[in-house]
């Protein structure tokens, strides 16, 4: 009696159907065991046993769901890596180096460390002037003159190819006015503040209002033996013959190199002895015969003589 009931419980238990004669096959959705044919596992549809790891096939299941068959399991979904492939219920793998794809040809994610390029996971990183795609993973490309720019916005520039410059996170062929063209480092450097255009830090081309350019420098005051000329605000010479002046002309001396305030508005310049200078035409002029030195505007003007007796006194 005992021996009897132990084969009825195991039979019972594995999902039992019938017995079959050794040269039949099993009907599917059942496994051979002993010469009896035992229910798959509800997931398979065909298997080697009646575990839920060793179906063989797949399709859909008792409630309808489609399953895939992937490392001896049915499965509702595939893997990563793995695609359902619907002719057969199987989960097939991707492209090499592909995490997510659609079929064997279309790749959406590639594995970490690999980047999609041409529709290819590829281990190069990307290019100079493209970024990753943070959510695909792929190579965009960055904004023209871009040699690196922001992932999540490829219009944002952080750095540029050669010849171009970096100003506001664009890449500019030529700088902006109030800036100037930092070769080295690549970028749009801004202007000391009295300058309105320069080509370095020391080096202003143009003043704000309020200040003139002297050399390459933006002053408030010009120095002396120039003057501001409000027109172009810049810092001219005077005339050589004034120490400061108001304008560039020989009548518009201030001061005279000797420290002596000029006749209507000019210095006399330097005669040789026994000559005066007249300011009118502005020229030197000879003496009287009789005048060692004299301070005109006549000849008769000496201011010492030869004889040591002048005839004007």
């Amino acid at each position: 009696m005992k021996t009897s009931f132990m084969p009825l419980v195991f039979l019972c238990c594995v999902g039992y159907i019938q017995s079959k004669p050794s040269s039949q096959p099993c009907p599917s959705g059942q496994f051979a065991l002993k010469n009896q044919c035992v229910l798959c596992h509800p997931t398979c549809s065909e298997c080697a046993g009646h575990e839920l790891f060793e179906c063989t096939s797949c399709g859909v299941d008792e409630e309808g769901l489609e399953r895939f068959l992937h490392q001896g399991h049915c499965r509702p979904h595939c893997p990563r890596g793995t695609y359902p492939e619907r002719a057969r219920y199987s989960c097939l793998p991707c492209m090499a180096n592909c995490e997510l794809c659609v079929d064997a040809h279309v790749c959406a994610k590639c594995r970490d460390g690999y980047r999609l390029f041409g529709g290819i996971c590829q281990v190069a990183l990307c290019r100079v002037g493209q970024v990753e795609d943070p959510e695909t993973g792929e190579c965009v490309d960055c904004e023209p003159g871009c040699k690196s720019c922001t992932p999540d916005d490829p219009e944002l520039c952080n750095s540029c190819t050669e010849g171009y410059f970096l100003y506001r996170y664009q890449c500019r062929r030529h700088c902006p006015q109030r800036t100037f063209e930092d070769q080295d480092r690549g970028l749009c450097q801004g202007c000391p503040s009295q300058c309105a255009d320069c080509r370095s830090s020391t080096l202003c081309l143009a003043c704000q209002p309020g200040h003139f350019l002297h050399g390459f420098d933006c002053v408030k005051e010009c120095p002396e033996g120039t003057f501001g000329d409000g027109s172009g605000w810049r810092c001219q010479s005077c005339h050589t013959s004034c120490q400061t002046c108001h304008g560039p002309h020989m009548r518009d001396c201030d001061l005279c190199p000797s420290g002596t305030l000029p006749v209507y508005g000019q210095c006399p310049v330097p005669c040789q002895q026994g000559q005066y200078f007249d300011g009118i035409d502005s020229e030197c002029h000879y003496c009287d015969v009789s005048c060692k030195t004299c301070f005109g505007p006549k000849a008769l003007d000496c201011s010492s003589c030869f004889t040591g007796k002048c005839t004007n006194n």
